[in-house]
């Protein structure tokens, strides 16, 4: 799971492609507060998908009520 968090910097085309080659996702914005939005939306899909591939073998969590007789 590595990544590169680029704030207010241009990614090279030779870079992006190396990043790509080697696995390693590149954020890149130009707002502080899109980057951090980019990066915390890509780190939930990255923990949804490993729910989905594990669900069948996992016990997750869950929230239960008891509803009287």
């Amino acid at each position: 799971y590595a990544t590169i968090l680029a704030f207010d910097v241009k990614v090279e085309r030779e870079a992006q492609e190396m990043a790509d080659h080697i696995g390693v996702k590149i954020f890149q914005a130009d707002i502080i507060y899109h980057l951090f939005d980019k990066f915390t939306a890509y780190v939930a899909e990255l923990k949804q998908r490993k729910r989905d591939e594990f669900k069948h073998v996992a016990v997750f969590p869950c929230k239960l009520r008891v509803l009287p007789q």
